[in-house]
């Protein structure tokens, strides 16, 4: 018996298409079924273990099963994903237009950051920066007129005069040891340039150090009167300091006005030109942003209250007449001496 089933065993490794080998399979009252065999376990399984009428281990349907070359097949064609050609290629690209991109962005923030820096706003045109950004974050529209530079608006008070006592309604600036105060020393010599300048056929006012008049104000001509420090510094700590605002009517006229004041100034009090003390204080006065832009307008510091204190306390009307012979020579443009 053992033998004839190996032999028919035989028989279904060569013919496994065979009808018999079907019929055995199809047929739900055979041995096999009894024994555990079936198609539908080997499918899923692999494999069905029973045990044969002669009571040997049978492994579904022999050595040569075909469901196993069915399995041997699909597992070594297998197919892998395909790629998008050129993946590689559009990667890069995409990497190189982004690249590119980042490059004209940070190119743009360097450019205007450097514009920003070579023209810093105060070299506008008097306070006009100021307007811009009020009139900006005020949601107002702003309209500017053209003048062409050293051409002023009709009507504008070229003969007037207006001199700002340094500290005066705010403070008293600097203060010495003794008690002598920078204000006291302000207020003494801007009356007597007030009265020279009235004497030599100018309109002449004086004005507090935040007087609301300067606003907008416009003149031929704006000082503002100041002294220096009462501490000692060093023993070149002497002389007198001017520095000009920029002028609508160019650079020209705020040079004129520094050469005006500095050079009759020296000739009259004695005092030297010290031009390289000169601080962002004077330069960036804080008149000089709210004046006309076409109203020259300039600051003088009349001397160092430590070393110099003799001449500012004892001789006002003379330090007076060097700054009222320099404003003359501005204003009627007079040859410019040189200190």
């Amino acid at each position: 018996m053992t033998m004839s089933k190996q032999m028919h065993q035989l028989d279904d490794e060569e013919n496994p298409g065979s009808s018999g080998f079907w019929q055995r399979n199809h047929d739900r009252n055979e041995p096999e079924k009894q024994s555990g065999f079936s198609l539908k376990a080997e499918a899923q399984h692999g494999s069905s273990r029973g045990n044969g009428p002669s009571g040997q281990e049978v492994h579904g349907m022999g050595k040569q099963n075909p469901f196993e070359n069915w399995r041997v097949k699909a597992a070594t064609t297998r197919q892998e994903p395909i790629l998008p050609p050129n993946s590689t290629a559009v990667t890069s690209a995409l990497g190189l237009i982004w690249q590119a991109i980042s490059t004209v962005i940070l190119a743009g923030v360097i450019t205007a950051t450097l514009f920003s820096l070579w023209f810093p706003g105060s070299l506008m045109p008097g306070n006009l920066g100021q307007k811009v950004a009020d009139a900006v974050a005020g949601g107002e529209s702003v309209v500017q007129t053209e003048v062409a530079e050293g051409v002023l608006p009709a009507n504008f008070p070229t003969n007037k005069i207006g001199i700002v006592v340094g500290h005066r309604g705010h403070d008293s600036g600097a203060v010495c040891a003794n008690g002598l105060t920078e204000l006291e020393i302000n207020s003494n010599v801007a009356t007597y340039v007030q009265q020279k300048l009235i004497d030599a056929g100018f309109e002449v006012e004086l004005l507090d150090e935040f007087d609301s008049r300067l606003k907008n104000y416009q003149a031929g001509l704006l000082l503002s009167i100041h002294s220096d420090s009462c501490d000692y510094i060093n023993d070149s700590a002497t002389g007198f300091k001017v520095a000009a605002a920029f002028s609508q009517k160019g650079d020209q006229s705020s040079s004129r006005l520094v050469q005006c004041l500095s050079g009759r100034y020296a000739n009259i009090t004695g005092l030297r030109y010290h031009y390289q003390s000169v601080t962002t204080d004077m330069t960036s006065y804080h008149a000089f942003e709210e004046i006309n832009p076409y109203t020259t307008a300039g600051i003088i510091e009349l001397g160092f209250m430590n070393l110099d204190q003799e001449i500012l306390t004892t001789k006002p009307d003379l330090l007076a007449e060097g700054i009222a012979k320099g404003i003359s020579c501005y204003m009627n443009n007079e040859e410019v001496q040189q200190p």
